[in-house]
Order: C-alpha cells, then sequence, then structure tokens
C-alpha cells in the first residue's frame, strides 16, 4: 500500500510536490549569504495597475547639486511684508516708517510716489529704487532710506504628512538642511523611513530664471487688434458654444472628433505632470545613522512629504495552521513574515500553490500565483503585503495520501521506530 502511494505521488505529482517526505518544508539552509530585493507589487502584473495610486513612481535619487549651498542675497517676492523707512519725508531729520506687503503684480505702494516694483530685487536695489523714486518726483534729493524684509515668504518651505509638526517654516540660512527641517518638524512619525521634496528646477543652481530683454516684443497680443493671421470677420461674433479652450477635445457620439453637429458631448484632455519640478527621494535610515549624502540643502518653496504608514488589515486562508484576519500596524510586512505569524502550513499544504488576491481600487480585485518554496529558499523575491490582501495557500489531490502515509511512521527515543498499524498486512487481510 505505502510503495504505490509512493509510486502515485513520483508520477502524478510532479513539480508541485518538492519532497515526498514533507512537502511543506520551506527554507534556505546555506552558509552562503544572500541578498535579494524585497518587491513593493506583484512582479506578474503592471505596476500601474497594481501600485495606480504611487504619486511617488517618478521620484529621482539626490544629485551632487543638491548638497551645494548657494549663498547670496534674499530676493524679496510676493508676499513678503517690507519695513521701510525713509529720511526727510515729512520734516527736516524726521525718519517716517511703513510696513507693506508686495503685491500679488510684485509691487509695494509709499507715500507721494505711488507703486514701485520690489519683486526680484534684494534689499539694497529696492533701497537704491526707492531713493530714485523721489528723486525723480523732486521729492527728496537724497533720501536716506533702509529696507527690512519682515517675512519673507519666498524663503520658506512646507512639511505634510507623517510629520509631528507639518506647517509652514522659514529657510534661516543658506546652509538649511534636511536634517535641520525635520528638527523644526519634531521630526516624522514611527515607521516612515522614506520622505520625498516636491522642489521647482527653478530652485536648482544654475537654473535661475531670466527675465527677458526689454527690447524683446511681448507675446501677448492687443486686445484690441485682431489676431495674426486672421481676417476681417475674426472680429464677427460667434455663439456661447462655440468657443472651445486649448485642453479640451470634443467628441461625437460615435467616438469622432466632433465636427459642428449639434449634440455633441466633449472629453477632457489627459493632464500632462508640471516640467518644471522634480520629486527628490531621500531614505531616511541611512541619514539617520550619519550618511551624509542624503542631507541634501532645503531650497525656497520645497515641500517635504512624509508618506503615511500603511495601516489595515490582511487575510490568511486556506492551508495555513491559523486562519483568520491580521493587521498590518502601520509597518511593511511581507508575505513570509505573514505565513510564520499564521503559524506556517499545515500537514496538506503546497507551498508551490499559493494565490494572492489583491484588491484593484474600490471594484476589482487580481489574482496572482506565488510560489511560497521559491521565496522561502531565496530563488524569487519576497513582496510586501497590502490592505485587503487574501493570502491562499492551497493543495492538491495527492496532499492527504502523502500526509496520511507520512503519519505511519513515528520514530520514538531509544531509537524505536513504530509502524501505524492500519497499514500493517495483518490488519488489511481481517478487513
Amino acid at each position: 500500500m505505502a510503495a504505490a502511494l509512493l509510486a502515485a505521488a513520483t508520477l502524478l505529482g510532479g513539480c508541485d510536490i518538492k519532497s515526498f517526505i514533507d512537502p511543506t518544508e520551506m527554507g534556505r539552509y546555506e552558509k552562503t549569504p544572500l541578498q535579494k530585493p524585497i518587491l513593493s507589487s506583484l512582479s506578474s502584473i503592471d505596476r500601474a495597475i497594481d501600485d495606480p495610486a504611487d504619486q511617488f513612481a517618478n521620484a529621482g535619487e539626490v544629485r551632487p547639486e543638491d548638497l551645494v549651498v548657494v549663498s547670496s542675497d534674499y530676493v524679496i517676492g510676493n508676499g513678503d511684508l517690507v519695513d521701510v523707512s525713509i529720511t526727510n519725508l515729512v520734516a527736516e531729520g524726521v525718519e517716517s516708517t511703513k510696513t507693506t506687503r508686495v503685491s500679488e503684480s510684485g509691487n509695494i505702494s509709499l507715500p507721494l510716489v505711488g507703486q514701485i516694483h520690489a519683486q526680484g530685487l534684494t534689499e539694497d536695489q529696492l533701497q537704491t529704487a526707492i531713493a530714485a523714486a523721489y528723486h525723480n518726483a523732486n521729492l527728496i534729493q537724497q533720501a536716506q532710506v533702509s529696507v527690512t524684509v519682515a517675512e519673507a515668504q519666498a524663503r520658506t518651505f512646507s512639511t505634510l504628512g507623517a510629520v509631528n509638526a507639518p506647517g509652514r517654516y522659514a529657510i534661516t540660512q543658506s546652509d538649511f538642511r534636511v536634517l535641520d527641517a525635520l528638527v523644526i518638524a519634531r521630526d516624522v512619525a514611527l515607521n516612515v523611513d522614506t520622505i520625498y521634496i516636491i522642489r521647482r528646477t527653478s530652485s536648482d543652481p544654475g537654473n535661475a530664471p531670466k527675465s527677458p530683454p526689454a527690447s524683446e516684443p511681448s507675446a501677448t497680443p492687443s486686445p484690441l487688434a485682431p489676431p495674426s493671421g486672421t481676417g476681417s470677420d475674426s472680429l464677427a461674433p460667434r455663439s456661447q458654444g462655440s468657443a472651445r479652450p486649448s485642453n479640451v477635445a470634443l467628441m461625437s457620439a460615435s467616438g469622432d472628433p466632433d465636427n459642428g453637429s449639434s449634440g455633441s458631448g466633449f472629453a477632457f484632455a489627459t493632464p500632462e505632470a508640471p516640467s518644471d519640478t522634480r520629486i527628490i527621494r531621500i531614505p531616511l535610515d541611512p541619514l539617520k545613522n550619519g550618511d551624509l549624502r542624503y542631507n541634501i540643502v532645503i531650497r525656497p518653496y520645497d515641500m517635504i512629504i512624509a508618506p503615511q504608514p500603511v495601516v489595515g488589515e490582511y487575510y490568511m486562508g486556506g492551508h495555513v495552521a491559523r486562519v483568520g484576519v491580521y493587521s498590518l500596524a502601520a509597518r511593511q510586512i511581507t508575505l513570509k513574515q505573514a505565513i510564520i505569524s499564521a503559524g506556517m502550513l499545515d500537514g496538506f499544504a503546497i507551498p508551490q500553490r499559493t494565490d494572492i488576491i489583491r484588491r484593484i481600487g474600490s471594484e476589482r480585485e487580481v489574482y496572482c500565483r506565488v510560489n511560497l518554496d521559491a521565496i522561502f529558499s531565496g530563488t524569487e523575491p519576497d513582496l510586501f503585503l497590502k490592505p485587503y490582501d487574501e493570502v491562499m495557500v492551497g493543495t492538491n489531490i495527492l496532499a492527504p495520501f502523502i500526509a496520511a502515509v507520512r503519519g505511519g511512521f513515528r520514530i520514538t527515543y531509544g531509537f524505536g521506530f513504530l509502524y501505524d498499524r492500519n497499514f500493517s498486512p495483518l490488519n488489511q487481510g481481517n478487513q
């Protein structure tokens, strides 16, 4: 009987059975070390499907220029609050002070001279511009002007996400780095191992925007002149429905571009990612352990985002020792850790027949076959589980018989060996 079962298992088991003695045995027991990556998505399906909400998929690594400190005078920007002091404005030897905020158009308003452009100027340059304005107006021939930036809105950074003190903070010095920002934000929450910095490319050294020369003609046409290349009929009134924004494509009911027929719908064009920003990935563990290659300089308008740790539940089913619901608890749990937490496999499990059922969006799910034996032995990479994942460990038709044969042999103390009486020829003859 046992020989027949052994022969059947050998012929019919195929690649689903690793060992007749115990097909549930898994692991890699070798002396040589092995390094394998841990996947954040299922390798057998497209990552765009498995992880459609990964907003940091285009994040890049740190560049050498991110560590360069740019020391220069502060350039006034929109929203800055400046204190302007002018001597001899109201009387000889009397100092007049006004606190004003830079408007969206980049101007400040001063007594008797009106609007003065301040955006893009340093404090010293603005002092010179104000003195020149009063001189040109024949009000003060040699005005003594002092300008101080009280609130530097253009020299700030923001923190968002899993930080203990999110908000907007001032960059207090030119050599202001990531560790300084984490101190101000009172560090990140537990189990956050990566942060991301969204940066304007104009803040990178050498990429400062340059204003066009004064002689360059304006690209905006006059509102009174007809657009170039059009006839006189272009000034004729048009119906309200004929105006089409450049980012809207009208579609007919058949899916073809609208040819002017009535009753057609419209579809918005797919928005494109902004080309003037970049996302920088900063691993926190190496940074906090002294790897200063990641302690980059914080630039104006930088947005530091610490993603919230993943929370939720995953479900273990099939032929594991303890089926049930398990919590991720804001930690990254791998498939191997989940199997160990469930008490490993039972006697009928076939580790090569394991499925992960992963939820995609709110109304879909995907089935993916993984090989637990290959993952435990290190020939295939492990992967992180996500909320709502269902891990189902399967079996095959021979597994119960193999378990029964395996249970018929027992080794006892004193080099004893027992043979189950159910397999005894005498017992079989009596039946």
